[in-house]
This record gives C-alpha cells, sequence and structure tokens, in this order.
C-alpha cells in the first residue's frame, strides 16, 4: 500500500518523500558568509531598536522628573508667597488694633483733625417723648410671595368648605 516516509524524530504529513538533510548553506562559502551576514544585520537591528527603546525610556524618566523639580519649584515659591501674606495680614490686624485702641483714637482727634471735649456752654440737651415711634417704609412683596399668599389662603378656603 502507500509506504509512510519515517525519519528518526521527523514524520512528513501528505508526502512520501523524505526530508532533506542536506543544508545548502552549510557546504557552499558564498552562501553561508551571505546567511551570517543576514542573521548579523537582524541582530543589530534588534540591538539598534533595543538601544531606541531605553532611550526613549530614559527621556520619558527625566521628562517626569524635569516635571517633578518644576512644581516643587511652583510649591516653594507659592510657600514663600502664603508665608508673605500671613507676616501682611498680622501686620494688618496689628495695625487694625492699634487704630480701634480709644486712646490712639482720642490722640488723632485732637491732633490732627483739632477736635475737644464740649465746654458746659455748648452742650445742648434736647428732651425726647418716652414714646419713641419709628415709621417704616413698605416693601414691595415679591411675585413669588404674592403668589404663595394667594395660594394659602385657597388653600384655607377650600379646608374650610370641607370642613
Amino acid at each position: 500500500m502507500f509506504k509512510v516516509a519515517e525519519t528518526k524524530n521527523d514524520y512528513v504529513y501528505g508526502s512520501l518523500a523524505e526530508k532533506i538533510k542536506y543544508d545548502p548553506y552549510e557546504e557552499n562559502a558564498i552562501l553561508k558568509s551571505k546567511k551570517i551576514a543576514r542573521d548579523n544585520s537582524k541582530i543589530k537591528v534588534r540591538i539598534i531598536f533595543n538601544i531606541f527603546l531605553v532611550f526613549a525610556m530614559f527621556i520619558v524618566v527625566m521628562l517626569r522628573y524635569a516635571q517633578i523639580s518644576q512644581i516643587n519649584y511652583d510649591i516653594n515659591i507659592m510657600k514663600s508667597e502664603y508665608t508673605k501674606i500671613q507676616n501682611e495680614n498680622q501686620l494688618l490686624s496689628i495695625d487694625i488694633q492699634n487704630a480701634m485702641d480709644l486712646k490712639n483714637i482720642r490722640h488723632i482727634a485732637e491732633t490732627k483733625l483739632d477736635m475737644h471735649k464740649p465746654n458746659k456752654s455748648q452742650i445742648v440737651y434736647v428732651s425726647i417723648p418716652k414714646k419713641d415711634v419709628t415709621i417704616t417704609a413698605h416693601k414691595e412683596q415679591s411675585k413669588l410671595t404674592v403668589l404663595f399668599n394667594i395660594v394659602n389662603k385657597s388653600l384655607n378656603k377650600f379646608l374650610n368648605i370641607i370642613n
């Protein structure tokens, strides 16, 4: 019947021909040198690609460190501005406390504004009635308040009718 081509470890499917164990690249010097050159060029391309990849990763790491350094620099500038503003704020609060001191106010009024305590002849007493009346202006109600009052009155009428 059919003879299956079989060698020690090789099995050839679909063909009765045995595999040739002849390698033309081993015996022919020119083909051998071309094969070595081709293999060397593949290795060179792979090495160049790997070097480029390592260089690209190095650049990415350096860019990240540069960004981190820039952010730290910005943070330090903002911290110094913050402490400067805090110091100014403390100085202003001290100035406000000094300005509100009654002795300081009296001194400024007497020296710069030429003010003084009134004499007895300058004091005028005014009698105020015991019933003090303050008249306020009528506020205009907003449209929402008016609408709410109308709905509230209508609801009260409706509840009265039901009960």
